[in-house]
């Protein structure tokens, strides 16, 4: 059952990820939004959802969704590109709908940035799903179809940086591996890290090759969100010091949260729950 909530611009902003990757969004967040309030939903205990069905994905999604409008949240901002894939899939559009409250994809956002900036040519680098659905093309296509985007799937790199590790040689190894496929075969200076999580490791892409402008689409995401609510009346207005709160949700484990939270330098104070079972938890 879904429950009725006021919604004002006091009212917290919901981020919804497959695990650790929409932290990243968290921390754009953090330095253009500071004082919004924030409920995270991390789905770790199913991770990585890349490598899952369309409707597999569809269904772990719908339970996060159902729990953070349960919650109150004023918007949610999806930051897996995997997740907002499905949006634009015709056979599962538009149940993100169903929530009554606004949803925004991550993939929308990076790719109305690309497409503005007429690139000439942009990889993505993204999970096989991301990939296979051709969203990224898609959508950049219609807003310039003169650019070229060319994909590289990664069937194990999100899995990997789920492990905690972030400097194992298996990651490194991974990283190198798809960049050499990618630049082998295109010539591109520019580089979507098309899955959350990749950002995380983007000093590491950037070292492999400095030539290229790795683009974060959390930070797309980030302006996106304070569009959306300033067009809403929700903005949450106040001192730039002031710092809101950061409720993190996992049906996983701690560990690898306090990593990369470190990693990505978010300072702020935050809650985490272990173990949440989104699907009964939204039920109730």
């Amino acid at each position: 059952m879904q429950e009725h909530h006021v919604i004002t611009k006091h009212s917290p902003l919901g981020v919804i990820d497959s695990g650790v990757g929409g932290l990243t969004t968290v921390a754009a967040l953090s330095k253009l939004l500071p004082g919004e309030n924030v409920i995270y939903c991390g789905d770790n205990g199913n991770a990585p959802y890349g490598n899952r069905t369309g409707a597999e994905i569809v269904e772990l999604t719908s339970h996060m969704l159902r729990y953070l409008a349960n919650r109150g949240v004023k918007m949610v901002a999806v930051a897996c590109n995997t997740i907002s894939t499905t949006f634009d899939l015709p056979e599962f559009g538009g149940y993100q709908d169903q929530f009554g409250v606004p949803v925004l994809s991550i993939v929308r956002a990076a790719a109305e940035d690309v497409g503005h900036l007429r690139y000439q040519s942009v990889g993505v680098i993204a999970t096989a799903f991301t990939i296979a659905s051709r969203c990224y093309p898609t959508l950049i296509d219609e807003l310039d179809p003169d650019i070229a985007v060319f994909g590289e799937p990664s069937v194990n790199l999100a899995a990997l940086i789920e492990q905690g590790d972030l400097t194992s040689a298996a990651i490194d190894t991974e990283v190198t591996n798809h960049l050499n496929d990618l630049l082998d075969a295109h010539s591109v200076r520019d580089i979507v890290l098309g899955c959350t999580h990749y950002p995380i490791l983007q000093p590491l892409f950037e070292a492999k090759a400095p030539h290229v402008a790795f683009i974060n689409p959390a930070k797309d995401q980030a302006r996106d969100v304070r569009l959306q609510l300033v067009k809403s009346g929700l903005l949450l207005h106040g001192s730039h010091d002031t710092v809101g709160t950061l409720e993190i949700n996992t049906s996983g484990t701690r560990p690898v949260f306090d990593t990369v939270l470190n990693e990505l330098g978010i300072t702020r104070d935050y809650t985490l729950t272990e173990h949440v079972d989104y699907a009964s938890v939204s039920a109730s």
